[in-house]
């Protein structure tokens, strides 16, 4: 691992080179509107991450055609005139801009790619993407709510990518801002983290401070859904995960609303997945530091079709504390590998307090700003959660194993194969830390 990602640095390090000698003016100007330039690119999938790549970006309203110009980065040489291009599909943002969209197809899984966009004149800075592999060793991020102190999180989050240049991409637990119908809220969410948003795939879920409108209007995200929730309820697979997002604000009760509709989604696209890890997103969490209706009603009506579909891991925010269960099947803790663990995640500034101690938790922290680095290497899992400073809170280790057939009765037999924790490492953070086991 040692020996990869100093490969993969110095790489790294050659092209940026190559980017900053040959562009000193694009380096000089940045970009943004007053510029000219297009800006608040981002990273996503929209299809398939192997030999795909959704790149999104903002311009001025007056431009009629903009696009991607892009070349493998083996074969860039400060120069963009061998470059593929892929033209943009422009759609009014709101008052004086466009947003740009642009996927990208025939890529080359596991290659590294370099890219601009605009037009003739008018060009971001080049950039990296990563197309992703079948490989089973690789690394995601996960935060919870971000929702206010952008500047603080923006800082940590460049901090994560740069200790770790190799991570494939990141999740978001909802409420990416705070008041999520004014504009001057996702100017201040895109301007915490440019550099990394250029660099790293984003795949947020939907939070209640979100405004639905502009997140469809500002982020391009799959339209693999049930009708009518394309972007804000969507899976897609990396490696050996099968990644689900849902929209919490919209998982009703039975017979009501779109909740047959939404299920009936829900479990094909759990059912149909072979991948060996299956992982759920979603802000309201179904399990809680601080109880309140939703936990329960998630419970009854939606956590029945996770276990039903072999889910692992569920991420969540909304509660502002860091938290992590014990494995949990059918409302009672469970033994190691006989159940699915939820994670609250807390990424912004603002903070509340833990509620009663409850047997579920296994670790909680208040007060705290923190990041989940998930890391896959075949079938072990390890998340470790740490503060901004970059202090282990929490961490522990899943491992897959097949199971006898003896044990094909009961929780652990919601998959082919199971997952027990091998140990559970915890920082002590005492002045943090809630004395749960």
């Amino acid at each position: 691992m040692v020996y990869r990602k100093l490969g993969y640095r110095l790489s790294l390090g050659i092209i940026l080179l190559l980017i900053v000698v040959y562009s000193p003016a694009l380096a000089a100007t940045g970009s943004g509107p007053d510029t000219g330039l297009p800006d608040q690119i981002l990273l996503s999938w929209t299809e398939d991450p192997a030999t795909t790549q959704t790149i999104s970006w903002r311009s001025g309203a007056g431009n009629t055609r903009e696009v991607v110009q892009y070349l493998p980065a083996a074969d860039y040489d400060g120069s963009f005139t061998a470059a593929r291009e892929v033209a943009g599909k422009g759609s009014p943002l709101y008052d004086g801009y466009f947003r740009w969209e642009a996927t990208l197809r025939g890529l080359t899984p596991g290659t590294q790619y370099v890219y601009r966009v605009g037009r003739e004149g008018a060009w971001s800075e080049p950039a990296l993407f990563s197309t992703g592999s079948a490989c089973d060793n690789f690394s995601f991020l996960f935060m919870g709510d971000v929702q206010g102190g952008y500047q603080e999180w923006g800082e940590m989050l460049a901090g994560v990518l740069a200790e770790n240049p190799d991570l494939s991409f990141l999740l978001l637990g909802g409420d990416l801002v705070d008041q999520g119908h004014k504009i001057e809220e996702w100017e201040e969410f895109f301007a915490a983290a440019p550099e990394v948003f250029r660099r790293l795939p984003l795949l947020p879920a939907l939070g209640n401070h979100d405004n639905p409108e502009l997140f469809r209007k500002i982020l391009a995200l799959p339209q693999n859904g049930p009708a009518g929730y394309g972007e804000t309820i969507y899976s897609f697979d990396y490696g050996s995960c099968h990644i689900t997002v849902l929209d919490s604000n919209s998982l009703g009760k039975p017979g009501t609303g779109d909740y047959e509709k939404i299920a009936a989604w829900l479990r094909q696209d759990l059912a149909r997945s072979q991948k060996a890890w299956k992982f759920v997103v979603c802000h309201h969490p179904p399990y809680q530091a601080v109880d309140n209706w939703r936990g329960e009603h998630l419970q009854a009506n939606w956590v029945p079709l996770l276990e039903e579909g072999g889910v692992d891991l569920v991420f969540a925010g909304d509660q502002h504390v860091y938290m992590r269960t014990k494995p949990l099947w059918e409302g009672k803790v469970r033994a190691d590998g006989q159940g699915i663990v939820y994670i609250i995640g807390n990424a912004g500034d603002k903070h509340y307090g833990l509620g009663p101690e409850k047997d579920y938790i296994a670790r909680a922290v208040a007060g705290v700003s923190s990041y989940q680095l998930v890391e896959i290497q075949g079938n072990t899992l390890t998340l470790t959660s740490r503060d901004a400073e970059g202090r282990v809170l929490d961490r522990c280790i899943l491992v897959k194993e097949a199971q006898d057939q003896d044990s094909a009765n009961g929780p652990a037999s919601r998959a082919a194969v199971g997952f027990f924790f091998r140990r559970a490492l915890l920082a002590p953070l005492s002045m943090f830390l809630q004395g749960w086991n």
